[in-house]
């Protein structure tokens, strides 16, 4: 039977053939064009954490850990949360990698040093394939490596690196790099040197080597014009000085006259004249070494006298450089009546002048403190991974001193203070130390379970577990009795720190075994086979070197080191000179920085400290009772 299509589809179907016939009576071209890019956005952590729920293990962990790395700049806990829930043996290899990574970066904003070594020095991140993965450990280890001074090492990481022109746009890592740097010995950076075929890092180490300490500031000058020409787009170049033709033309302009404002008689007379001693022997030493002219020294009893009347009669005769004067009253007088033309290396440090209105470029402060000290302290406790501390400190203004200062830094630092206790010359150490880790309070509570069950129990005393490190500021005879105290009382083994005072200087064996595991900074003048020539003079020359002046003997020989050096420390970023009294350096309020070195008590002998391999039972236990 035939059907007939309705009048409308005849008509649609008879238009869509015309069309179609004529298209085929010419040649057609298709352009084909290309689809839009499009970029799938990244999945942030929510979502991946969304996907985690629903993948089959090993998937699940890969987001987990992907999800928490996000988070750990912004929401650290929550990431940290998202860590704990995996178990770290149970994953494969590159996932053990990434957690390891994504825990030591979280110890680095934590300031748990020593765990970024924990979780990094492991195979599933040495063997890894991720050449990214490896570059962040070695980073994240070289930035550690650097706040424990440990530069050598620090320098190794870097090395390791797959490209170090990468660093030109990480000015963090740049500047990290750089530290370590200018704190390598020098026969590794030129080994270094002779080793790499790579342009960028050639240029970074000769750079370092241009910084290195000893050299005139106008030959280091001229050594940076030169290298600025060889390497004139070198990313390097951010740490050159910003005017060299002024600081060259300032170089030539060394004092032909220098006063000495010292306390030679009266109260402070031993300590003015041990100063006064180091520096001439420094003179001296350079008198007969360098063919260069050492200027004219003038000495200046202070004592019983206005110590800007001695400045400004100084400066009437040709005087260009006052060095001095001790005591901090004539140094705040002197830094506000400073005369003009006249530079000041002043030997103490006026508190908190830092931000005073009256901060000079002429007016240099250099000083011994025992607040830097303490702060210095508190600083490294918070590096070894320490956060609550118990102090234990004298009765004395200078107890007041080494320990405020240390408070101070340390709660500035995120640490906190489970307590504070105080000995003078009749302290009982023993019982002060049960007390102040509250043994006798677990021995109360033991006698009081013997009264109410009316039966003896078999008990050990036990100290507090809230605290992880001590605080211990003390001179040599207080330390040697208070340490054993400690170790009696069951603190053997926390960490105990000290300020250079618990030393005497002397190596002594016998007498220090009782200081055993102590942590003191050093300066460079008391550390054991570190003599130079220098030194031993003045060993030599003046008995009372030998005890408790020591130190200023230093001090003084420094300040001769540190007078040309002035303008050379304070203008060119990183300078270092390498002192009797520590490495020191000049900040931005004109203060003499003193780097110590770190050292730690084993059979009674001075080593240097090592980065603390802890013991995670005994950190979540503190961590527990906080």
């Amino acid at each position: 039977m035939s059907q007939s299509l309705p009048k409308h589809s005849l008509i649609t179907t008879l238009l869509i053939s015309a069309v179609l016939a004529g298209c085929s009576s010419q040649p057609s071209k298709v352009v084909e064009q290309p689809l839009p890019a499009y970029e799938l956005a990244p999945e942030g952590a929510d979502q991946l954490l969304e996907r985690a729920k629903r993948s089959p293990f090993p998937e699940s962990a890969k987001l987990k850990i992907q999800a928490a790395d996000q988070l750990i700049n912004d929401q650290m806990v929550r990431a940290q949360a998202i860590l704990d829930s995996l178990n770290y043996e149970e994953l494969p290899e590159p996932q053990r990698a990434e957690m390891a990574l994504a825990r030591a970066r979280i110890a680095e904003q934590t300031g748990q040093n020593w765990e970024i070594f924990f979780w990094l020095d492991r195979a599933s991140v040495i063997n890894s394939s991720n050449t990214q993965l490896r570059d962040q450990s070695h980073t994240l280890k070289a930035r550690a490596y650097n706040r424990y001074r440990e530069y050598v090492a620090a320098l190794d990481e870097w090395s390791m690196l797959s490209n170090i022109s990468e660093l030109d746009q990480q000015p963090k890592n740049r500047d990290a790099f750089w530290e370590t740097l200018l704190n390598a010995p020098e026969e590794r950076l030129i080994t270094l040197g002779s080793q790499s075929s790579n342009e960028a890092m050639k240029g970074w180490l000769e750079l370092a080597l241009v910084y290195r300490p000893g050299k005139s500031l106008d030959q280091q000058l001229s050594d940076l014009s030169n290298w600025r020409s060889r390497w004139p787009s070198h990313t390097a170049i951010a740490y050159l000085p910003k005017d060299i033709s002024a600081l060259q033309i300032a170089s030539t302009q060394q004092p032909d006259k220098i006063a000495l404002l010292l306390p030679v008689s009266g109260p402070l007379a031993s300590a003015g004249r041990a100063i006064r001693d180091g520096f001439l022997a420094a003179y001296y030493h350079d008198l007969s070494e360098s063919a260069e002219t050492i200027p004219e020294v003038t000495i200046m009893d202070t004592h019983g006298k206005n110590v800007v009347e001695l400045a400004n009669d100084a400066k009437n005769k040709g005087t260009e450089l006052i060095i001095g004067p001790l005591d901090k009253i004539n140094v705040s007088l002197l830094k506000e009546n400073t005369p003009e033309g006249v530079t000041v290396l002043a030997l103490n440090t006026l508190e908190g002048s830092g931000n005073h209105s009256l901060q000079k470029d002429s007016f240099y402060e250099y000083g011994l403190s025992t607040e830097d000290e303490a702060r210095a302290v508190a600083r490294r406790g918070i590096l070894d991974g320490h956060r609550r501390v118990l102090i234990i400190r004298p009765e004395t203004s200078w107890g007041d001193r080494a320990t405020n200062s240390f408070v101070a830094e340390w709660t500035k630092l995120g640490g906190e203070v489970a307590g504070i206790s105080e000995f003078n010359n009749k302290t009982e150490f023993s019982q002060l130390a049960g007390q102040a880790l509250l043994v006798d309070e677990s021995q109360k509570r033991a006698k009081e379970l013997n009264r109410v069950l009316r039966e003896k129990l078999g008990f050990e005393p036990r100290r507090r577990h809230d605290v992880d490190m001590i605080y211990m500021p003390s001179n040599p005879k207080e330390a040697r009795q208070l340490k054993p105290a400690l170790s009696y009382q069951f603190a053997g083994k926390l960490p105990v720190y000290a300020t250079s005072s618990a030393y005497t200087g002397r190596v002594s064996p016998s007498r220090d075994q009782d200081l055993d595991n102590l942590r003191v900074p050093v300066m460079t003048w008391y550390l054991p086979d570190q003599k130079g020539n220098l030194e031993s003079n003045i060993r030599a020359t003046w008995s009372s070197s030998r005890g408790q002046y020591g130190s200023l003997y230093a001090m003084g020989a420094d300040a001769f080191k540190l007078y040309p050096r002035l303008q050379q420390l304070a203008s060119l970023p990183g300078s270092r000179l390498e002192g009797l009294t520590g490495l020191l350096s000049i900040n931005s309020t004109h203060h003499v920085e003193r780097e110590l070195s770190w050292q730690v008590f084993r059979n009674g002998r001075l080593r240097p400290l090592p980065i603390p391999v802890q013991d995670k039972a005994d950190v979540l236990a503190v961590k527990a009772s906080q």
